[in-house]
Order: structure tokens, then C-alpha cells, then sequence
């Protein structure tokens, strides 16, 4: 078995609100290899680490900074910004960065680069045409196409967005998909696991990555294959 990476999806979800510097830092705690977190832009062009594209109604494209620092989740949590994203993570734990709606590439890199070390991050997202414009604003960085389909030709889907890593979603995570993949000297991260059936299935695949809600019973199944492989 390659080694997989336990990738907490949006921080420990478990016990903070998700996107949050305490879900990072708690994620950080239990020792997950990476992070994975979503990246909105702000109208003043300013970037916030939140999932979705509305807050309280209105469109984070539409709303300034200044407005989206004020708002609280839960009451108490604030939503971070990029810089304040990387300067808690990037030192500590690998980050894998979700685009969601950003416009402005070359400046989301321009601050993204000067944080972090290349082999630490990866770019990921939906967008075929994002994940190709970050291919020249910045190509020492490692990016990654996600799709929550079935893939019919995984190696053309990479080549076409210039991508390094397919993100895949459980459902339609397979042993064939797998090795295709790792022919082609890409790699294969999953999504979407949900529970310890899913994940002891999921490592059974032999995959890169697993990006879970759940990284503590991820890291348990991983240290139980770990004593089953010595003993």
C-alpha cells in the first residue's frame, strides 16, 4: 500500500464550524496530513475561506471585506481570510486550496506564492478554465480537477485542465480508475467518504488522498493497516 493522505475536509468538522481557523487548528492537532479549504472573492478583491458562494443571502462576490470580517458564524467564529488561512497552515500541515468563484488569478497567486512552499499546496477546483489559467500564474504549484461524475477518460480530463491529481467522489472511485491513473504518473485522491465502511474501502483501493469529514477514523484505519502490514 502507498502512502495516503489524510486530508481533513474544510478543518475537524467535528468540533468547529467548518472553514474556520479552529477547525484547522483542531485538525492540526490530531495530526492530519493536510487541509483542505474553499476560496471565495470578495468585490474588493480580497479573498475569504468559505464554502459557499452566499452569506446571510448575499453574494460574497457582491460583498466587501470589511463586511464579511464583521459577520460571525455560530454567533462567534470568524470567517478567515486567505493570508490568515496560510499563516496559521502552511508551515505546519500541506493545504489542499479549493477555488470556488475567483476572477482575479494572478493576484489570488501573487499572495498565495510568497506563503508557501510548492510541495505543500495544491490548487484544486471544478473549473477546467481556472485550473488552466493557474497552470501559468503559477505551474510550480500542483493542481487538482475535481469531479463528482463518473470519469470516462481520467487521463484526458488531466491533460486537459493541466492537472497533476483527479478528485474523485467515492461513488465513483474504482480498482480500474485507480490504476489508469497511476499509469499515467497522476494521482488519485477521493472525496465524499462517509463513515469507516466507505473508508476501509477507499483504502482498498490504494488511492493518494482521501479527503474526509472524518480524518480521525481515517487515521485509525490507517494505523490499523499499519500493524496489520508488520505483524
Amino acid at each position: 500500500m502507498r502512502d495516503i493522505i489524510n486530508i481533513a475536509h474544510r478543518g475537524f468538522t467535528k468540533t468547529f464550524p467548518d472553514n474556520t481557523l479552529e477547525a484547522f487548528e483542531a485538525a492540526i492537532n490530531i495530526g492530519v496530513d493536510a487541509i483542505e479549504c474553499d476560496v471565495q472573492e470578495t468585490i474588493d478583491r480580497k479573498f475569504v475561506v468559505i464554502h459557499d458562494s452566499e452569506l446571510f443571502g448575499k453574494d460574497i462576490a457582491k460583498l466587501p471585506l470589511a463586511q464579511i470580517e464583521n459577520a460571525k458564524i455560530e454567533g462567534k467564529f470568524k470567517i478567515p481570510t486567505l493570508e490568515e488561512t496560510l499563516d496559521l497552515c502552511s508551515k505546519r500541515v500541506k493545504l489542499l486550496v479549493e477555488l470556488k468563484k475567483v476572477l482575479s488569478v494572478a493576484h489570488f497567486c501573487a499572495l498565495l506564492t510568497p506563503r508557501v512552499q510548492p510541495h505543500n499546496v495544491v490548487l484544486a477546483s471544478f473549473s477546467r478554465g481556472l485550473l488552466s489559467k493557474l497552470s501559468y500564474q503559477a505551474p510550480q504549484i500542483r493542481r487538482a480537477v475535481i469531479v463528482g461524475h463518473p470519469v470516462r477518460n481520467a487521463v484526458r480530463l488531466a491533460g486537459s485542465t493541466k492537472s497533476d491529481i483527479i478528485v474523485v467522489k467515492f461513488a465513483f472511485a474504482t480498482v480500474e480508475l485507480v490504476d489508469k491513473i497511476h499509469a499515467c504518473n497522476l494521482s488519485i485522491f477521493v472525496w465524499g467518504c462517509a463513515g469507516p465502511g466507505e473508508i476501509r474501502s477507499t483504502l482498498t483501493l490504494d488511492v493518494d488522498g482521501i479527503i474526509s469529514d472524518s480524518p480521525d477514523l481515517v487515521m485509525r484505519e490507517l494505523c490499523k493497516g499499519i500493524r496489520l502490514a508488520s505483524t
